[in-house]
Parts: C-alpha cells; structure tokens; sequence
C-alpha cells in the first residue's frame, strides 16, 4: 500500500454543517425559480438534485445559460454555509496522530471531499494539518464529482498511485461506491454520517471505528 485517501467531514473533522437545512434552503431557492413545489427532497444528495433541477429546466425549454446561472447561484448558498462552517469545525481525536503516523510510514496522503475548496483550505490550514496531504481535491475541482468515479480517479492520477495501491477512508456511500467501482479498498468509518449497520450495506472492505484502527489496516499490509 503507498496511499491513504481521506474523506473530510466525519473523518478527519467533526461534521458540522447541517446538510439536511442547506439542501432545503437550496430546494426553496429552485422553487421560487419554477421548479415544482415539493418535487425534491432534502434527503436527496446535492448531485442528484442539481440533476434534477437542470433536467426540469432542460425540458422546459430554459437555455443552458440560465440554468447554469441558477446552479451556480445554489452552489453559491452551499459555499457560503460550508465556509462558515470550516471556521469552527475540530480534529476528530487521533486525526493528527494518525496522519503524522502515515507519513512517517511513507505513506502518499491526500483528501477528497465533496465539500468545496474554499472551505477545505480554510479548515485545513486553520486545524495545520494541510502539510499532511500529497493532493487535495473537492467538489468543485472535478468535473464529475464523488460519487461519480471520475473524483476518486483524478486523486490516484495526482497521487501516481493505481487503485490496487491506495487505501480510501470514508463515512458514507459516497465514498463506498466510487472506491468499490475503480477496485480500490475502502474503510468504512463509524465518525461520520452513517451507522455501522448502514455502512456494512454498501459492502466496504473494513468497517473502523477510529482512525488509529486504519494505521493498523496498514501496518498489515
């Protein structure tokens, strides 16, 4: 193994962002603009109903233009929460310790995030843990953001490393899923958004409850 990757929120930093009232804040947003009352859920992930929404104004005949102009005023709104949010959010106990272990193994050591890049360097550089890292890569620095495998594939390329080299640690099926497409072995965190029972749903290679628990993944090869 010569790589780690790391989700952020519910990983190495406590979640502190209330996703659930963003997304709603967002839907309410769409609404306003012509999407159907109703039509979208807070439960949906931010890709899928982005999705949605530019699917909705397609049909009915809204130029490429303005629904970009829409989408990029929503993320806007996510930004703006996610950056606030990065000013207060703290190490989960043992991050530190186990990023400073990893690289002394050797280690190659990046983060990929569905969080945006604004806010990851601010909590990065402000918790001083962004020496740790080889690559970092979020949201909006990839065309096709996790859970597409396009993010995951542009962190092992920065990284030189091949799938069957890396290890991804993560707290939901966000992180599961692209890493099971492209045949890289996952460790499924109990930190985070997820339950253990939900997490074991998506098959992960590993189920941790700390991050001291994926140095000794390592350390066994």
């Amino acid at each position: 193994m010569r790589a780690v990757i790391f989700d952020m929120d519910g990983v190495l930093v406590n979640f502190n962002i209330d996703s659930r009232k963003i997304k709603s804040e967002i839907i309410e947003y769409f609404e306003e603009n012509g999407f159907p009352s109703g039509a979208l859920s807070p439960a949906l992930p931010f890709s899928k109903i982005k999705e949605e929404v530019e699917r909705h104004f397609s049909l009915k005949g809204m130029s490429r233009d303005e629904i970009l102009e829409i989408l990029r005023a929503a993320e806007g709104m996510a930004v703006e929460h996610e950056v606030e949010a990065a000013k207060t959010t703290r190490l989960l106990p043992g991050a530190k310790e186990a990023l400073s272990e990893l690289k002394s193994m050797g280690l190659r050591l990046a983060v990929f995030t569905y969080n945006n890049s604004k806010a990851v360097r601010l909590a990065l550089e402000r918790l001083g843990v962004e020496g740790y890292f080889d690559a970092v890569v979020s949201r909006d620095q990839v065309e096709n953001p996790k859970p597409s495998p396009c993010h995951l594939r542009r962190v092992l390329e920065l990284l030189g490393v091949s799938a069957n080299e890396a290890l991804v640690v993560g707290d939901s099926e966000m992180d599961i899923k692209p890493a099971k497409e492209l045949g890289v072995k996952v460790a499924a965190i109990t930190t985070g958004v997820r339950t253990e029972e939900e997490l074991r749903a998506h098959s992960p290679d590993y189920i941790v409850d700390g991050l001291p628990e994926v140095v000794e993944i390592v350390r066994r090869g």
